[in-house]
């Protein structure tokens, strides 16, 4: 089986200009088309941000959602990790995608006989202290509730605004992974997890530590990368996609 994994694609509303949109639509219908039915892990951030009030939901996101859920419907199997950015998803992108939620901090599964660390990255480690202490509030039921009470349009605007000054507190353009986010992983290496797999920092490396994996997946706004794994092979690839349909390559030319 073939699984991929990928992160903070930071998906805007259509028809507001975004840098990897048709790079990730173009990769979707490159999975559909060149693989059998697998596994596709987004571990957190495909929305920058997303929100669904009982009787509203986002607009803008059709063609990726759509995307997805031609996946599924071949028998891919879509997990979803929720990030920072879009950590309130609920029941309607779950119905329109087929994807299975997992809510924790981070999982652990049996691959192939090793131990694999799936996150999203947020919080974990020293570090993002500011970050550490909102984040059980946003996520919180009564937040979720008191967001709910907003006007849609009023409740996107707010979001974005606090978007753009979260990635402004929140990313660097880094070089290396946190200190704190390497100590967290070395720690559960020692633990005895084989590779680890986050997303979050937007960096796009590969750490091997005696027989541990550490791989940092990059994002889909400047570097466009993402994990392979196959059964039957000893570690992760991260590669860059480069756009392989025509109407990519078209609509990127012109913007």
């Amino acid at each position: 089986m073939d699984r991929f994994f990928l992160s903070d694609v930071h998906l805007f509303p259509e028809p507001e200009p975004h840098p990897g949109r048709e790079k990730f639509i173009s990769f979707l219908d490159y999975l559909h088309d060149s693989f059998d039915p697998g596994e596709l892990w987004i571990l957190g951030d495909l929305f920058d941000f997303w929100f669904e009030y009982r009787t509203v939901v986002p607009s803008g996101y059709e063609r990726c959602i759509s995307s997805i859920r031609k996946l599924t419907d071949k028998g891919w199997v879509f997990h979803f990790i929720p990030g920072n950015h879009d950590f309130w998803v609920g029941k309607h992108f779950v119905e329109s995608t087929g994807a299975f939620i997992h809510s924790d901090d981070y999982l652990i599964l049996d691959l192939n006989g090793k131990k694999v660390l799936l996150s999203h990255g947020d919080g974990l480690g020293s570090g993002d202290i500011g970050y550490k202490l909102i984040k059980p509030v946003l996520r919180s039921a009564i937040s979720r509730f008191l967001f709910g009470l907003l006007h849609p349009d009023l409740g996107t605007y707010l979001a974005r605004r606090f978007s753009d000054t979260s990635k402004r507190i929140l990313r660097h353009d880094l070089d290396k992974i946190p200190s704190g986010m390497q100590k967290w992983v070395n720690e559960r290496f020692d633990e005895g997890v084989d590779i680890i797999i986050t997303g979050h920092t937007h960096l796009d490396t590969v750490i091997r530590s005696n027989k541990s994996i550490y791989v940092s997946l990059g994002d889909w706004l400047t570097r466009f990368t993402y994990c392979h794994m196959r059964d039957g092979t000893e570690e992760p690839e991260l590669l860059e996609y480069s756009c392989n349909s025509p109407e990519c390559r078209e609509l990127l030319k012109e913007r």
